[in-house]
């Protein structure tokens, strides 16, 4: 056995290290194509008639704004209507549903006054401010629309666009997992080699759930109406770099971290069960709201203290950093449905809650954590308001709080003293971290020195606050990069599910998570780079901590979501089009 391990030790990482970067270049490129090729055709939902039949405007969005503004989806230039007058939605049942957003002229339905939110039939008469508007199906608008588009298209133009749909190849998710399972496989067998003995049984554990975990999880996930697991494929390539640079750096915690792991899969499970039901979500929301303050409130006074931040709360068996989990109910109930907005002034009460959250925050000490949920803030005034002036606003009295804070707290300077030049201090406090960082990234070079080999895990924090220091140096600063390309794959594929996501707020939710993987990495890289003040966040999914990997997965839910919730219930109709069910009975709903 000892000369199989030396044989190893010799020869096999030689091969290795290149089968690591083309096993996880494989993983990237096949999930970046059943990302990005789906199939997004825009599909007329429904048709506007608009005075009888006068102008025909084509439905295309779930939730649809109707107005004089030229933001809105729906535009009807005249003087009478509101600039936002009405909120056209598909329930997920496949029915429709109206809402005045507080417009001047009001909205009637078959002569009736809507005082409240009204399930609307194909065929009923909408009259906004007046101005007369019946539902039609979408085969009135479709069939002459596709005679126009084909007499307007060139023959060049129709065969340039056969050919590039059959250039594109759709990516294999079953060639990704498989990839993952090879480079988990050369992982083990590269940390089998490194890695004392005691902590044997631990690694082929973690191992054999990592390995079993990403199938068994593909042939299940249908039970939670998801299809696309693309976004779960990623997590569950960045956590296997996380289990592999725990059990270089702190082997003792790799049973923790697989248990918080698990947690975090039961989370995301019962998110994503959650997410599938847009009533149940909106009355939620106002809950996740307050038990979010609640908690941060309790872990103020009940906290326990650990590097200058009282943001940990001790439970005996176990510590927890309630802030991590605090983030999933943040973007909860931040986000919301078109109809919601249009109809209701949240932005008052967003600025309020997450004042208070962000507060809280600061009085724990928890800068970085406060950080992110700022920006978290800022994301989400962007997308539910789309206010550029409130968000300068908030970010000059967010200014303005900083400096006040500075004033009354001088010694958070401390923190930033050596920002920017830490090579003067390689042997004190200030700079000894992110200069042992840098040495350890430019030693491992573009392949790595092998999983445990590395001298940077003695050094503190390795496993969290520097981990992508590890990476670079014991798997190479080409995994390192596809690591970081993974969090703006997850950013890329929030936005563009906007374009079959069924509702708004799927995508402000996908977003705004996507958002905080990709600022919290970029906090975690460039602070352990010395390009930023070191904040002591983790990197999300890879970092050593239950906290922070099991919130991971639970934002994860988000983009998952956004992902595969995309279409309200259809039936098929005898001319083999797609339309709403129809209504059996005319039910008023009460507005939120």
């Amino acid at each position: 056995m000892e000369q199989v391990i030396a044989f190893l030790n010799t020869y096999y990482l030689v091969i290795a290290r290149f089968l690591f970067v083309i096993y996880a270049v494989i993983i990237l490129i096949q999930l970046k194509r059943c990302m990005f090729h789906r199939s997004e055709t825009t599909k007329v939902l429904a048709v506007l008639n608009v005075e009888d039949g006068a102008i025909r405007l084509p439905i295309t969005h779930y939730e649809t704004t109707i107005g004089r503004s030229k933001a809105c989806d729906v535009v009807v230039p005249l003087p009478v209507m509101s600039r936002q007058h009405a909120v056209l939605s598909m329930e997920e049942n496949g029915m429709w549903k109206i809402s005045d957003t507080n417009s001047n002229g009001g909205i009637s339905v078959n002569g009736e006054d809507l005082e409240q939110d009204s399930l609307i039939s194909v065929g009923d008469e909408i009259s906004m401010a007046g101005v007369k508007m019946r539902l039609s199906p979408p085969s009135r608008y479709t069939d002459e629309d596709s005679e126009e588009k084909g007499w307007l298209e060139s023959r060049w133009e129709r065969f340039r666009r056969k050919f590039r749909r059959r250039a594109q190849k759709l990516g294999s998710v079953n060639v990704a997992l498989g990839a993952l399972s090879l480079f988990q496989v050369l992982a083990f067998l590269q940390l089998y080699i490194t890695l004392p003995e005691k902590y044997m049984p631990s690694l082929v554990t973690c191992f054999v759930v990592l390995l079993i975990l990403p199938w068994v999880y593909k042939f299940s996930a249908y039970l939670l109406g998801i299809r696309n697991i693309t976004a779960e494929a990623i997590a569950f390539f960045l956590t296997t770099i996380g289990f592999c640079t725990t059990a270089s750096a702190a082997p003792y915690s790799l049973i923790k971290e697989l248990l918080a792991f698990l947690l975090g899969i039961v989370i995301f499970c019962v998110m994503c069960g959650i997410l599938r039901n847009l009533n149940l979500v909106m009355k939620l929301r106002r809950y996740a709201g307050i038990i979010s303050i609640l908690v941060l409130a309790v872990n103020l006074l009940l906290g326990v203290t650990k590097n200058g931040q009282k943001n940990w709360i001790d439970l005996g068996f176990v510590s927890v950093q309630p802030s991590e989990f605090v983030k999933i109910l943040f973007v909860f109930a931040g986000a919301a449905t078109l109809e919601w907005l249009l109809t209701t002034k949240n932005l008052t009460r967003l600025i309020v809650y997450a004042t208070g959250c962000i507060g809280l925050l600061f009085l724990m000490g928890d800068f970085g954590t406060a950080l992110i949920f700022f920006f978290t803030f800022l994301v989400l005034i962007f997308m539910t308001s789309g206010d550029v002036r409130a968000i300068i606003l908030t970010c000059v009295s967010a200014g303005m709080g900083g400096l006040l804070i500075l004033f009354f707290k001088p010694y958070i300077m401390n923190r930033f003293a050596a920002w920017g030049h830490v090579w003067e201090h390689v042997n004190d406090s200030a700079g000894f971290q992110q200069t042992r960082t840098l040495m350890a990234s430019a030693s491992g070079g573009l392949l790595g020195i092998g999983g445990g080999n590395g001298f940077l895990k003695q050094v503190f924090a390795a496993d969290t606050d520097l981990v992508f220091g590890v990476i670079c140096e014991e798997w190479g600063l080409l995994i390192a990069l596809l690591v970081v390309a993974c969090y703006i794959l997850f950013l890329l594929g929030a936005i563009r599910s906007r374009k079959t996501t069924y509702s708004s707020y799927h995508i402000i939710a996908a977003c705004t998570a996507a958002s905080i993987f990709l600022f919290q990495a970029s906090l975690n890289i460039f602070g352990a780079t010395d390009v930023l003040p070191i904040t002591g966040v983790t990197l999300p999914f890879v970092s050593n901590g239950g906290s922070s990997i099991a919130a991971s997965w639970g934002l994860l839910s988000f983009i998952t979501a956004a992902l595969n919730y995309t279409r309200p219930k259809m039936k098929r109709n005898a001319a083999s089009e797609w339309e709403p069910s129809p209504r059996t009975a005319r039910k008023r709903v009460v507005r939120r």
